[in-house]
């Protein structure tokens, strides 16, 4: 028996499936070593059923395991990943998010240059739009970092009361707002520009002041605080 002919989990097996038999993930990469998986078994170890060609199908419509991996909720749903499924390569995401941050500790964000250093890694590879929030305290300690709204390629909608109901829900003293350009370019449109004059209002009639609105793009990003001298 060769590496590639073993399953990964103990899989639900379809009817007629010529065999029931599973081999757990573990006893696999103890045996022969993760090196030793394809990208499709990789894939497939993600899945709830092991349905032959189902793996190398997705594959082949992501084209690479690390264009899957960053895809977001709406591309994986139209690759016919289930909610648990899509649940898996969202936290594979955040693993690798908080491994190249360098480490798990708390950071402090109080500046765009310590935010934007927090969050470039976070976004880079990703093909649609999100807008997310972080929420801090005082002292620029990072509270809770939520990702509030999913778009297209070129468009994502939040409204400042979702933004601050969840900021608020983190015992935030203030709270920054981020989305990413898929395009790689982080100039700000009319719509990002709007947004945040509604944030910076919103947030000084609850008392929880707009930390900074940041834009990423590619390895590039734009603060809103920095660009129109809200310190000044």
């Amino acid at each position: 028996m060769t590496p590639s002919s073993l399953p990964l989990f103990d899989q639900q097996v379809l009817p007629g499936s010529p065999s029931s038999k599973s081999f757990p993930v573990a006893e696999s990469v103890a045996m022969y070593g993760p090196e030793a998986l394809s990208d499709a078994q990789i894939i497939e170890a993600m899945l709830n059923r092991a349905r032959p060609g189902r793996a190398e199908s997705i594959l082949s419509q992501a084209e690479s395991l690390g264009r899957l991996v960053a895809m977001g909720p709406a591309e994986l749903h139209n690759l016919g990943l289930t909610k648990a499924e899509m649940a898996r390569f969202a936290i594979l995401q955040e693993v690798h998010r908080r491994s190249t941050r360098g480490g798990f500790d708390r950071p402090r964000i109080s500046s765009p240059r310590s935010a934007g250093t927090y969050l470039l890694p976070k976004v880079q590879g990703w093909t649609e739009e999100r807008f997310g929030m972080l929420a801090l305290n005082a002292k620029g300690d990072l509270l809770a970092d939520r990702v509030l709204a999913h778009g297209t390629a070129t468009a994502c909608l939040i409204s400042p009361r979702e933004f601050f109901r969840e900021a608020l829900r983190f015992g935030a003293t203030t709270a920054l707002a981020w989305h990413n350009h898929p395009s790689g370019d982080p100039t700000p449109s009319r719509e990002d520009m709007a947004l945040t004059t509604r944030l910076r209002s919103a947030g000084e009639s609850l008392g929880v002041p707009l930390a900074d609105h940041m834009v990423i793009g590619g390895d590039r990003w734009h603060s809103f605080r920095a660009a129109e001298g809200w310190d000044r």
